[in-house]
């Protein structure tokens, strides 16, 4: 857990993305044993979650489930991404075209957040999770959402990490972002493998959103030796399809 974050609402979160992973009732005993909590802390907690509604419990098998009332909070959430039909046309012909994973990410103080998937159709794949968060700092995707900030955006972002993210701060690396600044300057997308993950390499675009110019990033990901061969013609479907769907885009295409 990032320094920072308060224990209780850390582990609030991971309980829920474990519940996401297990998609099955869960007892505490097995939530404490795998997230490694204290059996008393995970039961105060699902007690807690349960008195305010957002868990479900079932008595006879002593087993918690996400309620009705707390994915419903959530509901308008895609609505952001599917009122952007141009983005999503965009990323579906991407899709097909390139035959690899391409993803949709929003930057979210520190991090980014996988907002919308579509998977490779390559038996050698790169597999997309939608809600996967990643440092900002240290992904392929979070550098070019960093680079798309002005110099007031981007200090806002070196206090978030110096005060509350130690773990990004000493990863981060100012010679990796100024590679991506010159590669979205020279070709409007970024492409690089093994960045946060050895093996996974990615072709990256900043773009705005037509209702409030608000910037995602589109990447067409797969593995890295496979993204390193096709980078240019990647480029070139990017930007021929780009110009198609009407995107407007951080940086200009070539």
């Amino acid at each position: 857990m990032s320094d920072g974050v308060i224990k209780s609402v850390g582990r609030i979160f991971e309980i829920l993305e474990f519940f996401d992973q297990e998609r099955r009732p869960l007892a505490a005993k097995e939530i404490s044993k795998e997230l490694g909590y204290p059996l008393m802390s995970a039961h105060q907690l699902l007690k807690s979650m349960y008195q305010l509604g957002y868990v479900d419990f079932d008595a006879p098998n002593w087993t918690y489930m996400p309620s009705k009332s707390f994915t419903s909070i959530l509901d308008w959430v895609p609505d952001i991404i599917e009122r952007e039909t141009s983005i999503l046309d965009f990323a579906n012909a991407l899709n097909r075209e390139t035959q690899e994973t391409v993803n949709i990410s929003k930057r979210i103080g520190t991090q980014v957040r996988i907002i919308h998937g579509l998977e490779s159709v390559h038996l050698v794949g790169v597999s997309v999770k939608v809600g996967v968060t990643m440092p900002a700092g240290n992904s392929l995707t979070g550098l070019v959402a960093l680079a798309s900030l002005n110099d007031e955006e981007f200090s806002k972002y070196l206090n978030y990490i110096n005060s509350i993210d130690s773990d990004q701060r000493e990863k981060f690396d100012k010679r990796q972002l100024d590679d991506v600044r010159e590669d979205l300057a020279r070709y409007g997308s970024a492409a690089k493998g093994d960045v946060l993950v050895d093996g996974v390499g990615a072709v990256c675009l900043p773009v705005k959103t037509l209702a409030n110019q608000e910037t995602l990033v589109i990447g067409v990901v797969g593995p890295s030796k496979r993204i390193a061969q096709c980078a240019d013609q990647h480029r070139q479907t990017i930007a021929r399809l780009a110009k198609e769907h009407g995107i407007k885009t951080s940086f200009k295409l070539k």
